[in-house]
């Protein structure tokens, strides 16, 4: 009988949990190449260009003398990314400005964000 309680409050927050994790995605925004590499991967790393931006719910780019670079989407609050298989964090963040906010994965895209788990800052549930 008590474990048929347990699992009718368990489950709830479980969904909950899940329900309520982050959907915003964010995209840095850097003022070169090299800044971008520096916190990500090269490869992770696209130059600024309307396309992309309009991709991003048309927030435009607003070059001030330079080709600026943005790197992967990732959750908010949860900067790793998942690239051929491997957890990527970056090193630092460099990053300028805004960065770009969108509730849209982008399907062209060389990485894939990786939602919160219940790692570290997760449940724990014990007796």
């Amino acid at each position: 009988m008590r474990s048929k309680k347990i699992s009718l409050v368990v489950v709830p927050l479980l969904i909950t949990a899940c329900s309520s994790n982050n959907k915003t995605l964010v995209q840095d925004v850097y003022n070169n190449q090299y800044d971008c590499s520096y916190d990500w991967k090269t490869e992770l790393c696209e130059e600024e260009n309307n396309s992309a931006t309009s991709s991003l719910g048309g927030h435009s780019s607003g070059y001030y003398g330079g080709s600026r670079y943005i790197g992967p989407q990732y959750y908010q609050g949860n900067r790793k990314v998942n690239f051929q298989g491997r957890k990527v964090e970056p090193s630092s963040n460099l990053s300028v400005g805004k960065p770009f906010v969108s509730q849209v994965t982008k399907n062209h895209s060389k990485s894939s964000p990786i939602r919160g788990g219940f790692g570290r800052s997760g449940f724990s549930f014990g007796g």
